[in-house]
């Protein structure tokens, strides 16, 4: 699982989210220091929604 921050999406969008997706099947966005979301790729989704 790979880290970002809001400020690194806020500055360099979807792009960020999609190079670490690229390499992990979930990423965390962290707000002000806490870990607040999970992103994950709409076909890892749909697959862990099945499981």
């Amino acid at each position: 699982m790979s880290y970002l921050t809001a400020n690194d999406l806020k500055t360099k969008g979807v792009a960020v989210i999609e190079a670490l997706l690229a390499e992990h099947t979930e990423a965390i966005v962290s707000v002000r220091g806490k870990n607040r979301f999970v992103v994950m790729d709409i076909e890892q989704y749909h697959y862990t929604a099945r499981v």
